[in-house]
């Protein structure tokens, strides 16, 4: 009884305080986003386009291809109707989609960042009425069939920043993204691929085709932390983490949806790609407040802190006993 009458005048202390933040929110929902400065990333991302928010208020849809229409790594298109993002990873520098250096730093992660700057003009234009959302896919055509294998190994390993600066600015932007994300698996996803369908909020799988896989184990690669902190994102079962990294375990989409971390099965690649948008309309309008993002940042806290703790060396630490042995 006690504790109840002592929790009364501090739940009146606090009303005018949650009826201010909800006036601000009424007028900028912008104002109750997390914003981070990071100077960790080797990436210029100046000349990512900006935003003009005095367009009119009727959305034009676009495409847009991320380094250039003539060099494209990925496309990244915009329906201005639903308010969705789908962006698809082209197999340009290798067939597979693998996450190297010039996928993530020149494709993915300048093409995350023109969405947010989008979301973020719609914020200050007063256009987040209907929200917002993102798919990532390998593709929707039959012959799709992975979304990401995985890492160049031998590539990433000559970098000494390559997982502090590369892979986990990517995991850790979508980690705090600030509108719903949706990884549209439509095929096999090994590895860092793995990981990066777990830095989106929801995923949906082929159940046709692909399997989802860390098989570091099998190639005696030990675990990046960031990595396994994606992971962890979505998995918190212990014996489902432990049959991921210490088996190197092949999840058929109807296993990992069983397990918790694949949210939707579809049939093939066109309609794992259907499936996702519409999951996306179904999401889009809880961004609109733009509270989303920082949820997330308090859902995803300890995997977040690790992603931004600088290592310069990160490379070389995470592979040096495998070098000693």
């Amino acid at each position: 009884m006690s504790r109840t009458l002592l929790a009364l005048p501090a739940l009146r202390s606090i009303k005018p305080i949650i009826s201010r933040n909800l006036a601000r929110a009424t007028v900028s929902p912008r104002h109750l986003s997390v914003r981070h400065s990071s100077t960790r990333n080797p990436f210029d991302l100046s000349k990512v386009p900006r935003y003009d928010p005095t367009r009119p208020s009727k959305m034009q849809s676009y495409t847009q291809s991320f380094p250039s229409d003539s060099d494209a790594l990925v496309k990244l298109s915009f329906d201005g109707e639903s308010r969705i993002f789908t962006l698809t990873m082209l197999g340009a520098e290798t067939p597979d989609n693998r996450l190297t250096h010039r996928l993530l730093g020149e494709g993915l992660l300048p093409a995350i960042t023109h969405v947010e700057g989008k979301w973020n003009a719609m914020l200050d234009s007063g256009e987040s009425d209907q929200g917002a959302a993102l798919i990532t896919t390998g593709g929707t055509d039959a012959s799709a069939k992975i979304f990401s294998n995985g890492l160049d190994l031998e590539k990433a390993l000559a970098d000494p920043h390559f997982f502090d600066r590369c892979l986990n600015a990517v995991y850790e932007k979508l980690l705090t993204f600030p509108i719903p994300t949706i990884a549209a698996v439509n095929g096999h996803a090994f590895a860092a691929g793995f990981g990066l369908a777990c830095a989106h909020d929801y995923r949906v799988m082929n159940a046709k085709r692909g399997y989802l896989c860390m098989n570091e184990i099998d190639f005696g690669a030990p675990l990046p932390a960031g990595l396994q902190q994606a992971l962890a994102s979505k998995i918190d079962d212990q014996k489902t983490m432990r049959k991921i990294v210490l088996e190197g375990h092949r999840f058929s989409a109807k296993e990992a949806q069983e397990a918790g971390f694949v949210d939707v099965l579809s049939e093939s690649p066109q309609d794992t790609m259907d499936k996702a948008v519409e999951l996306a309309n179904k999401l889009k309008g809880k961004a609109k407040m733009n509270a989303w993002g920082a949820n997330k940042e308090v859902i995803y806290a300890q995997a977040v802190k690790i992603m931004r703790t600088k290592h310069d060396d990160a490379t070389t630490a995470i592979f040096a006993p495998r070098a000693k042995m």
